[in-house]
C-alpha cells in the first residue's frame, strides 16, 4: 500500500506541473485503488519511467563536480540544518523501500481456488442443488474444499513475498548537522537511516551500510562489498577525484555508493543523492512487488483444462440431444447431460495435482530443498535450462591464493614470505587477498617452516590507495641472513647460518603488477639481482596477461632495504593533503606518501581466485547428461568467468560481455543469449532480459542466484533457486530455497521434480483418455437405449471410485528412463494420447452394451437397474486396473511394478466396487445383484482389455515415440 501513495505522489506531482491538478489525482487515485485490489505495484510503463528517471539523476550526479553538485542538492560542506533536514524527511518521506512483497491470505486463498475446474465444478454443483440433487452437490464442494485447502495451506505457511528490502536500512548513519543556517560549526550526529534525507552529508566507515545512493566528496582507501549488486566477489575501490562520463555504465560508477551495499575498509565523506523509493535498489524492488509471470507449470495446466473443458462443452449438448431424441423425455436428459458433464470433468485434477506438489515439496525439503510454491517443484523437473551465477555456485566463494612465482615463473619461497609479512604486520583491515595470503603460509608452514615472523619487528605502515594501487610496511630485521634475497653482494657471500645479526629495516610492498613495476629498477631472478629492462618489464606484463586470460587476479610483491643512522631512520613519510572532514572518518589516520617506494626489488606474483567447489563439475555432467543445458549468468569479468567454467566442464566456445549485448538488435540478442554458455558483465536489468529470452518457445528456464542483482531474474524465470545464505531480497524472490549452495543438492532436485511432474502428467493423461472413451460410449448407449445407461449418481460414484484409485498417484514411482530427460507441458500431446488410448474402453464397453442386450436380453426401462449395475462394474474395473498398464512404457509386472500404494489403491477400489451392489449404497443407488455367470465375462473383459491396451501403447510409442 505504501507503493501505491508513492504512485499518487508521483502522479499528483506531475499533473500539477501540467496544470491540472485536481483531474490528475483523481486519475492517480484511480490507479492506485486499481493497483491495491489487484495486489501489483507500478504499471509496467511506470516502472520503466521510474527505472530511467532514478538511473539517470544518479548519472548526472556522478559527472557534476562537487561544487555544481551540492549546489543543486540545496547543501553544503557543512552539512544540514536540523530544520531543514525534518523539512526534507517530510517532503520525501523515510528512507526506506515501501514496495511491501508479503502476499496477503486471501490473495493467496485466491489463487489457490482460482482454477477452471474449481469453477466447473461449483457451477455443477449449484444445477445439482438446483435439481435437489444433495449428494452431488456435497460431494462437489467437498472436492473443491480439498483441492483449495491443501494448495492454500502449503503456500501460506512455506512462501513470503518477494522481498523485505527494508531490512537493508536498519542501521544508524553518521550525518554532518549544523543548528541553523548562521551556524558555522557542524557536529557529527548518528540518527536512524530512516531518517536521512536527500542532501545529508554522511560519514562512512569500515563495516557501514551504505544510507542512500551517495556520490562520495572525499575518500580514504575506500573499499565498498557490492557483490549483492553486481556479483562481484572482491570489493570494488571507490574514490573522489574523479569525474564520471554520461556513457560509464551505473555499476561501474567509481564515486558513487549504492543503497544496499557496505564498506569493506577505508571511509569517506559523501553527500546523499536520494533516499528510499529514488534510489537504484528501488527500481529492483518496484519490478519485484509486480505480480509473478505465469510460469511453464502454469501455462501447461491452462492448456490441458481449456482442452479437457472445451471437449466437454462439444460432447455434452450432444449426448442430451441423442438421449433426448431417445427417450423423448427432454428434462431428464438435460439431468443427464449433467452427470455426463460431471463424469467428463476431472474434479480430482485439482486436488491430486496440488497433492502431487506438496508431496514432492516435502521429499525435496529432506533433500535440502525447500519449496516455497508448489508449482516450483514440476517446473524444476521440467527445467531444461539452468542460468546460475558463479560466485558460491561454482566457486567455494572465497578468494583463495593459489600459486607464488618469481619473475621466471619458479616457485620461490622468498616470494611468499614478503607477502605474508605484509599482510600479517599491516594495521588496517584485512581483506580477503590479505586473507588468502595469511591462510596460505599458514598452511604450507605446517608442513616446512617459510615464514616467521618474530624475527621481524613493525616500524611503520603506508596504506593502500588507489592512485598507488599498492600498500607498504616497514620492518626492522633482527637477523639479515633470515632475508637473503636482500643481501647486497657481499653478504650473500656470507653462510646462512654465519652469525652476523645487525639492525637494518626493510620496506615490504604488495600491489597490482603494472604499478608495482613502475616503482622497480631491478629484479630478483634466479641467477641474483638484476636491472629492469624494458624487455624485462615487458615480459613481466605478458606473464600477468597470461594468467589474467586464466582468471587469476595477480599480485606483485617488491622489498627495499634502507639504511639507517644510530638506530633512526632516515625515510620520511609526509601526509598527503585531505578535507578536513575527513579526519572525523579516519580516526587520524592519514594518507601517506613514501617518498623513497622506488627504486625496489621486483620478488615476485602471487596469484588468487575463487577456486571451484569439488562437487560442481559432476554436478553439471549430471545436469548436462540429464538434458538441462547449464548458462552462467555472472556480473564478473569475462577472463575470471573463462577460467571457472572451463575447470568445472562448462563449454566456452560462445561467449558474451553485458556491454556487447546493449549492442545487439532484439533478434541478435536472442540467438546470442540461446547459443552462448558464458554470459559475463551482466547488470541485473540484462540478467533478467536474458531469462525472459531464454524462455521464449517451449523452454522452461530456472535462475539460480543469491544477491540483489539476481532478484529480477530469480522472479522472471519458471523456478527461481536461491540458497538460504542469500541476501533477503533474493530468497523471497525465489520459488525454491537451497539450504546447501551447491548444485549436486539441485541435482536431486531435478529428479525429485521430474518424478512430480511425471506422475501429475500420469494423472491427467489416464483422466483424459478415460473421460473420453466414456463419452463415446455414453453416445452410442444413448442412441442404442430406452434407457439411461447409468444413473447421474452412479456416475459420481464410478467417478470418485475411480479418483480415489488414483489418489495415490503421488507416491508412485516414475521409469528411470523417464527421469534421463525434461518433459515439457504438451496440450497437443495430451489429446492425441486421449484421442488414440481413449476409444479402447470404448469396444469394450460396446461389447458389454451387446451381450447385456442380446445374450442377457436386458432391453426394457424396466430392467435397466441390472444392465446399469454390469455397465457400472464392467466400466469401474477396466478403468481402474489400466493404471498399471498407462503408468509405464513397460510391461506392468513383468518390467516395471507400481509402487506399494498404488497396488493396494487399485485393489481396494476394485473390491469396494464388486461390494456396492450388495451394500445399502448399492441399494441406495437403485443397483441389483449380478448374475454369476456375469462375472465370468467380466473377468474375461478385463484381460482382454489389458492386453489390448498393452499391444495398442506398443504400436504408440512405436509411432510417437513417447508415452508420458
Amino acid at each position: 500500500m505504501a507503493q501505491s501513495y508513492f504512485d499518487l505522489e508521483m502522479a499528483s506531482a506531475s499533473a500539477k506541473a501540467r496544470g491540472r491538478g485536481a483531474l490528475a489525482r483523481a486519475i492517480a487515485l484511480c490507479i492506485v485503488l486499481s493497483n491495491f485490489f489487484s495486489d501489483c505495484s507500478l504499471p509496467s510503463t511506470s516502472k520503466l519511467v521510474h527505472a530511467k528517471y532514478v538511473e539517470g539523476k544518479i548519472v548526472r550526479s556522478a559527472t557534476l563536480d562537487k561544487d555544481t553538485l551540492l549546489a543543486s542538492l540545496k547543501t553544503c560542506l557543512n552539512g544540514l540544518t536540523t530544520e531543514d533536514a525534518k523539512k526534507r524527511l517530510k517532503e520525501h518521506g523515510s528512507n526506506v523501500l515501501s514496495t511491501k512483497m508479503a502476499r496477503r491470505w486471501y490473495n493467496i486463498l485466491w489463487n489457490a481456488f482460482w482454477h477452471p475446474f474449481n469453477i466447473i465444478l461449483l457451477v455443477l454443483a449449484t444445477i445439482s442443488g438446483a435439481t435437489s440433487d444433495r449428494s452431488t452437490l456435497f460431494v462437489m464442494c467437498l472436492m473443491v474444499v480439498l483441492s483449495v485447502g491443501v494448495r492454500f495451506y502449503q503456500e501460506f505457511k512455506s512462501s513470503r513475498a518477494a522481498s523485505r528490502l527494508s531490512e537493508l536500512v536498519r542501521d544508524r548513519a553518521a550525518v554532518i548537522r549544523r543548528e541553523n543556517v548562521s551556524s558555522i560549526d557542524s557536529v557529527e550526529v548518528e540518527i536512524n537511516q530512516e531518517d536521512v534525507v536527500p542532501g545529508d552529508l554522511v560519514i562512512l566507515r569500515t563495516g557501514d551500510l551504505i544510507p542512500g545512493d551517495v556520490r562520495i566528496l572525499t575518500s580514504n582507501n575506500l573499499l565498498v562489498r557490492q557483490s549483492a549488486l553486481t556479483g562481484e566477489s572482491i570489493a570494488v575501490e571507490k574514490y573522489s577525484d574523479i569525474i564520471e562520463r554520461e556513457s560509464t555504465p551505473l555499476l561501474d560508477l567509481k564515486n558513487v555508493c549504492f543503497m544496499g551495499t557496505s564498506v569493506e575498509s577505508g571511509g569517506a565523506l559523501g553527500v546523499v543523492i536520494s533516499t528510499g523509493d529514488k534510489t537504484y535498489i528501488s527500481t529492483i524492488a518496484a519490478y519485484l512487488a509486480r505480480r509473478t509471470p505465469i510460469n511453464a507449470f502454469q501455462k501447461g495446466v491452462r492448456r490441458v483444462s481449456y482442452l479437457l473443458i472445451c471437449f466437454m462443452v462439444a460432447m455434452v449438448p450432444i449426448v442430451i440431444v441423442i438421449s433426448g431424441l431417445s427417450t423423448h423425455n427432454w428434462g431428464n436428459s438435460a439431468l443427464f447431460g449433467i452427470s455426463v458433464a460431471v463424469g467428463l470433468t476431472p474434479e480430482m485434477l485439482p486436488m491430486i495435482v496440488n497433492a502431487n506438489l506438496a508431496r514432492g515439496a516435502l521429499v525435496m525439503a529432506r533433500k535440502k530443498c525447500i519449496v516455497k510454491t508448489l508449482d516450483s517443484v514440476q517446473n524444476m523437473g521440467a527445467m531444461d535450462i539452468l542460468c546460475t551465477d558463479k560466485t558460491g555456485t561454482l566457486t567455494i566463494d572465497r578468494v583463495a591464493m593459489v600459486q607464488y612465482m618469481n619473475c621466471e615463473g619458479i616457485c620461490k619461497d622468498h616470494v611468499l614470505e614478503y607477502a605474508y609479512l605484509n599482510a600479517y604486520f599491516q594495521t588496517g583491515l584485512r581483506n580477503l587477498i590479505d586473507e588468502a595470503i595469511l591462510t596460505f603460509g599458514e598452511v604450507l608452514s605446517g608442513y616446512r617452516k617459510v615464514v616467521d615472523p618474530s624475527k621481524y619487528k613493525f616500524v611503520a605502515e603506508l596504506p593502500f590507495d588507489f592512485v598507488r594501487r599498492r600498500m607498504s610496511v616497514i620492518l626492522e630485521v633482527d637477523d639479515l641472513n633470515s632475508n637473503s634475497e636482500l643481501k647486497s653482494q657481499e653478504d650473500v657471500e656470507h653462510s646462512v647460518k654465519s652469525s652476523i645479526s645487525w639492525k637494518r629495516c626493510i620496506l615490504v610492498t604488495k600491489g597490482a603488477l603494472e604499478e608495482m613495476l613502475g616503482v622497480c629498477s631491478s629484479v630478483q631472478d634466479t641467477e641474483g639481482r638484476v636491472p629492469m629492462t624494458p624487455e624485462y618489464r615487458k615480459k613481466l606484463l605478458s606473464m600477468g596477461e597470461e594468467l589474467n586470460a586464466d582468471g587469476l587476479r595477480l599480485v606483485a610483491v617488491a622489498t627495499k632495504e634502507l639504511k639507517r643512522k644510530h638506530k633512526q631512520a632516515t625515510f620520511t613519510l609526509s601526509p598527503a593533503p585531505v578535507h578536513d572532514k575527513l579526519s572525523k572518518v579516519s580516526n587520524g589516520q592519514h594518507k601517506y606518501k613514501y617518498i623513497e617506494e622506488k627504486d625496489m626489488v621486483f620478488s615476485g606474483i602471487l596469484t588468487f581466485q575463487d577456486p571451484p567447489k569439488e562437487s560442481a563439475k559432476e554436478a553439471i555432467e549430471t545436469l548436462e547428461r540429464k538434458g538441462v543445458a547449464v548458462k552462467v549468468l555472472t556480473g564478473d569479468a569475462l577472463p575470471i568467468a573463462l577460467k571457472i567454467c572451463k575447470d568445472v566442464g562448462i563449454a566456452t566456445d560462445v561467449v558474451i560481455t553485458g556491454p556487447e549485448l546493449t549492442l545487439l538488435d532484439s533478434d541478435e540478442f536472442l540467438s546470442t543469449v540461446r547459443q552462448a554458455t558464458i554470459l559475463a558483465k551482466l547488470t541485473p536489468d540484462q540478467k533478467l532480459k536474458v531469462v525472459e529470452a531464454l524462455k521464449v518457445g517451449n523452454h522452461t528456464v530456472g535462475f539460480l542466484g543469491d544477491g540483489i542483482n539476481d532478484s529480477l531474474a530469480l522472479k522472471a524465470a519458471d523456478v527461481g533457486i536461491s540458497v538460504d545464505s542469500a541476501t533477503s531480497v533474493a530468497k523471497d524472490a525465489a520459488d525454491i530455497i537451497l539450504l546447501e549452495k551447491d548444485l549436486t543438492v539441485l541435482v536431486a532436485g531435478v529428479t525429485r521434480g521430474r518424478v512430480t511432474h511425471g506422475n501429475t502428467i500420469k494423472y491427467i493423461k489416464m483422466a483424459a483418455s478415460s473421460n473420453f472413451g466414456n463419452v463415446f460410449s455414453i453416445v452410442i448407449a444413448s442412441a442404442w437405449l430406452p434407457f439411461d445407461p447409468m444413473k447421474p449418481i452412479q456416475i459420481l460414484t464410478q467417478n470418485l471410485l475411480y479418483d480415489f484409485s488414483q489418489a495415490s498417484i503421488p507416491w508412485d514411482m516414475m521409469d528411470p528412463e523417464y527421469l534421463e530427460t525434461p518433459n515439457q507441458w504438451s496440450a497437443r500431446g495430451i489429446a492425441t494420447f486421449m484421442i488414440c488410448m481413449g476409444p479402447i474402453s470404448s469396444i469394450f464397453d460396446i461389447t458389454t452394451f451387446v451381450i447385456l442386450w442380446f445374450h442377457y436380453g436386458i432391453r426394457a426401462k424396466e430392467r435397466q437397474a441390472e444392465f446399469q449395475t454390469a455397465w457400472f462394474l464392467e466400466g469401474l474395473l477396466t478403468q481402474t486396473l489400466v493404471i498399471h498398464m498407462l503408468r509405464t512404457r513397460k510391461i506392468p509386472f513383468f518390467q516395471r511394478t507400481a509402487a506399494v500404494p498404488v497396488v493396494i489403491s487399485s485393489l481396494l477400489i476394485v473390491l469396494i466396487g464388486l461390494a456396492i451392489p450388495y451394500t445399502p449404497l448399492g441399494k441406495t443407488e437403485k443397483m441389483v445383484h449380478p448374475k454369476a455367470s456375469y462375472y465370468y465375462f467380466l473377468a474375461a473383459t478385463v484381460v482382454t482389455y489389458i492386453c489390448l491396451v498393452q499391444f495398442a501403447k506398443m504400436v504408440y510409442i512405436r509411432v510417437f515415440k513417447r508415452w508420458l
